[in-house]
């Protein structure tokens, strides 16, 4: 956590801003300000960091903090992941880049990329909110 909190003090000492990329969730709400969640190079939905972990709205943002795990040192990943053909399409797909994985999904969401919707200060790009 060292590293954190020198990013913290450069914050606070010296008013710097600092672009901090992670997959840590946890770390990102202590370090930032405002925060953007990212699915296959699209940003889903960007805002305030405590709106947005707190209260997402984007479906993609939801199952990413469902899926922190609980720490458990007995449990360890024994298989290598290795991309479907499907999930290689998925990249190439036409529209949301979450449909295919989206419990929320909508025809409109397969043919057409959502745009950037403002709500209550977050932009979120899902037609759940257009």
């Amino acid at each position: 956590m060292s590293i954190v909190n020198l990013f913290q003090d450069l914050k606070e000492g010296f008013g710097v801003s600092v672009l901090y990329i992670t997959h840590d969730l946890a770390t990102a709400y202590y370090v930032c300000d405002r925060i953007a969640i990212m699915f296959r190079g699209n940003v889903v939905e960007m805002g305030d960091v405590e709106k947005v972990l707190m209260e997402p709205k984007h479906p993609y943002t939801k199952l990413l903090l469902e899926s922190i795990p609980e720490a458990d040192p007995t449990k360890r990943w024994t298989t290598k992941m290795e991309l479907s053909e499907s999930e290689q399409e998925e990249y190439l797909r036409v529209g949301c880049k979450f449909a295919g994985r989206c419990p929320q999904v909508m025809e409109r969401c397969k043919g057409e990329a959502p745009k950037d919707v403002s709500v209550d200060d977050v932009l979120v790009k899902c037609f759940l909110y257009s």
